[in-house]
């Protein structure tokens, strides 16, 4: 059965209690921030959105080895080719990671000030 997301929220919040805001210093955690404090946390999402029949499991090491049966089809000056399309990939992938974050972290001071009035 496909994690809810209800499910999602109860871990993420199980997470979230646990951050430590640091002072005025800085209002808003960082993404690495959260990742470290909430580990545990961000595993299980992960491994619950892992085994969700929408999303197919994910593995570093298979995409590894792909890319590199890919690679070897290839003539020698298309390779570099591969390389740049994945390192382009995984900067996209990384900007939605962050565009998410924020916007995760927006949605929720947005609902935190909606529940104190």
């Amino acid at each position: 059965m496909s994690p809810t997301s209800d499910d999602l929220m109860d871990i993420a919040r199980a997470g979230a209690d646990r951050i430590d805001i640091e002072g005025e210093a800085r209002q808003f955690p960082s993404f690495s921030d959260i990742e470290d404090q909430c580990e545990d946390e961000y595993g299980e999402l992960l491994d619950l959105l892992h085994e969700d029949e929408v999303f197919e499991p994910v593995s570093l090491e298979r995409q590894e080895e792909l890319l590199n049966q890919i690679k070897q089809l290839l003539a020698a000056d298309s390779r570099e080719l591969v390389d740049e399309l994945v390192d382009n990939l995984t900067r996209h992938i990384w900007l939605h990671q962050e565009a998410a974050f924020h916007l995760g972290m927006a949605v929720g001071l947005r609902i935190a000030m909606g529940r104190r009035q």
